[in-house]
C-alpha cells in the first residue's frame, strides 16, 4: 500500500518535471518516455540526405557547467543550430538542444557510410579479381 501511495505521488511529480524541460512541447510531442513517432500524426514526410555531412558539422565537447563546476558531455547548442534548427528551442536567455532526435541523422548517418563501405568493398572486389 506504501509503495502504491509513493508511486501515485512520484509519478506525476516526475511527469511534470518532464513537461516544463525536456518536452516544452508536451503533451503533443508524445509522453515524456517516447514522443509519438507514428506515421498516421505525419505528413510530407522526407528522408534525411546528407546526414553524415552535417553532423560532421557538429562537434562533441566536454565541459564544465558555471554553475557548481560539474563536468558534462555534449554539443553546444548554437552548432546544432546552424545544422538542425529544428532540433533547437530558446526560450529568453538559453539554448536547449533535443537530444533524443538525433538519433535520426544518426541513423541515417550510418546508412550513409554503410552503402560508401559497400561500395568500397564491390570495387576492391573487382579489382582483386
Amino acid at each position: 500500500m506504501m509503495r502504491l501511495l509513493m508511486m501515485s505521488v512520484a509519478v506525476p511529480t516526475l511527469l511534470l518535471a518532464f513537461q516544463g524541460t525536456a518536452h516544452a512541447e508536451w503533451p503533443f510531442d508524445g509522453f515524456p518516455c517516447c514522443p509519438f513517432s507514428d506515421a498516421t500524426l505525419k505528413t510530407n514526410v522526407q528522408p534525411l540526405t546528407g546526414a553524415t555531412q552535417k553532423l560532421l558539422q557538429i562537434q562533441g565537447v566536454t565541459f564544465n557547467w558555471k554553475d557548481g563546476g560539474r563536468e558534462d558531455i555534449g554539443v553546444i547548442a548554437q552548432e546544432v543550430k546552424k545544422v538542425y534548427p529544428q532540433l533547437v528551442r530558446e526560450d529568453t536567455q538559453h539554448m536547449r538542444v533535443d537530444y533524443e532526435k538525433l538519433v535520426a541523422p544518426l541513423i541515417e548517418s550510418i546508412r550513409e557510410m554503410d552503402a560508401r563501405i559497400k561500395q568500397l568493398e564491390t570495387a576492391q572486389h573487382a579489382q582483386a579479381h
